[in-house]
Parts: structure tokens; sequence; C-alpha cells
């Protein structure tokens, strides 16, 4: 297994390590990937960077080398620190590579993405200086455009298994495909998967249809864990999925990230990504094929 762990070297991102270690030990060993793109030739106007600077500055060159020297031995520390977690983990079949390039995150990011064809992206939900990335076009962009499946961490999130799993459905026609995955990507938990989808009292013929039909082609299927299927009604969707997420344990939620809309798409604009967020839990987010 090979998953690129994507960092910004910030504090908030060390939660990510305990995933990428326990996802291999459980696949029997693989490569982490630790991926970090500073910038460069372009305006920043964010004050993680060196100056404060802000739209109207553009590097120097004096910046941009101290910049790729500061980045160069961030990653030398953050490598070993991987490292010696993963040995102190006594995990000896997992192999650590950096790769710290300059340029845009996002561009970067799904280059690396095609290049080395990874099972995961591992990412967190903020960073340096407090940012949430999912409120940004990077995860956006990202995750719309890789077709790699993306694993979202929240800040301050205390590792657990990933066996209780909602996956919010709008019934797709790649629903069963990404079902197949998430069984594949879980495979070491025994994942429960819970597949849920919001309605309204008016709809309950159409759906219950739609969700009988999703559930019949998983009858003879067979995977490692188990999967439930479940129509909630109610008028009050965001709600309905934090108290579902409580009362089953959740530690992840799941989805199809549609280029079009984006996640407004979710359950009519029922639900939007925000919703997601506040859950708190990992993300586990696919790229829409159509």
């Amino acid at each position: 297994m090979k998953i690129i762990l994507s960092t910004d070297f910030s504090e908030e991102n060390k939660v990510l390590l305990p995933y990428a270690i326990d996802f291999l030990k459980n696949a029997n060993g693989g490569e982490i990937i630790i991926f970090h793109a500073y910038m460069d030739n372009i305006c920043i106007g964010n004050n993680c960077y060196p100056g404060n600077m802000d739209t109207d500055n553009y590097f120097t060159t004096e910046i941009l080398i101290e910049l790729e020297k500061n980045s160069q031995q961030m990653m030398q520390e953050k490598t070993q620190y991987l490292i010696d977690l993963i040995k102190e983990d006594g995990c000896e079949n997992i192999t650590v590579r950096p790769a710290l390039v300059s340029g845009d995150p996002e561009e970067e990011l799904i280059e690396l993405s095609k290049k080395e064809n990874p099972d995961l992206i591992l990412m967190g939900t903020r960073g340096k200086g407090g940012k949430r990335f999912l409120e940004g076009s990077l995860v956006k962009n990202v995750m719309t455009k890789c077709d790699v499946p993306m694993l979202f961490i929240p800040e301050g999130y205390s590792w657990r298994k990933s066996n209780e799993v909602v996956y919010a459905t709008d019934f797709n026609d790649h629903d069963i495909n990404t079902l197949d995955r998430i069984f594949k990507i879980l495979k070491p938990y025994k994942p429960h998967i819970h597949v849920i989808h919001f309605v309204e009292e008016a709809d309950r013929p159409k759906e219950a249809v739609l969700m009988d039909e999703l559930e019949q082609s998983f009858l003879e299927k067979d995977f490692d864990g188990e999967i439930h299927f479940q129509l909630i009604y109610t008028d009050n969707a965001a709600l309905a999925l934090k108290t579902f997420c409580e009362r089953n344990d959740i530690s992840l939620s799941s989805f199809i990230a549609y280029q079009k809309g984006f996640f407004d798409f979710l359950f009519k604009g029922k639900i939007d990504k925000d919703d997601f967020l506040n859950l708190n839990i990992p993300m586990l987010t696919f790229k829409d094929t159509e």
C-alpha cells in the first residue's frame, strides 16, 4: 500500500501520522510519501509566510532561497520524526520518502498523485495559522480533480479505528463501486458501513425504491465487514446527520465529491460541506467519475 501524506509542517498535521502508520501496518507494509509544496514566484496573502507579506508584494530571490532552505530542514525533521515513530511501533516493512517541491500545492499534489498512483492521500483540515483548508479552494479542487481517495483528519482528533462508517448517498450511479473501494481501503478494520440518505415524507416511495435497489446489489457480494442501508426521514438533515453519527459512534464519514456544484449536490441542498466538517471526525472522499 502506498500513501501520500500531504503536510504544511504544522503541529496540527501530526494527527495524520498515526493514521498513515496504522493503515500500512495493517496492510502488511508499504510506503509513505511525505509531500510538501512551498510557494514560489506568486503572491501570498497569508501571514504564515516571511514578513507578513500581503498581495501587493512578491518574493525576492533572498526570501525564496530562505524559504527553500527552511522547507528542506523541516522536511528532514518531519521525515526523521515519522521514521522514529515507525521504529517505535516495531514496523519494519514501512518505508518513508520525502517529496519536497516548489510551486502551487494543488497542482503539485495532483501531479504527484498521477505519477505515484497511491492508494490514498492523507491530509488535515487545518494548517498553519488555524486556516481551515476546506473553506478555501485547495482541497475542493484537489478532491474533485484527483482520482485517488482522500482522507481528511480534523484538527485535534485522536486516532481510533475507522470501523463505524457512514456513507452518505444521493443514489449516484457509482455508489456500488465506491462502497467496494471503501471496504477495500478499510479492510483491516472490518468496517460496518451505514449507507444513509435523508428524505422528506413526500419523497418516501421513490427514495425507498432507490435504497432497496442499492441494498439488493450487495446481497450476494463478498466483503470483509458489514453494511446496513437506511432512509432517514427528517426536515433537518444537518441535525439528523450529527445525531445519527453520535448515536452510532461513527468514526468516519464518506461520500462522493461531485465536480459540478461540489458539495451543493448533497441531498438536494439539505447538507453542505460544513455539516460534515462539524462532525469533527475523519472524512473519506472519492472523486465523481462522471
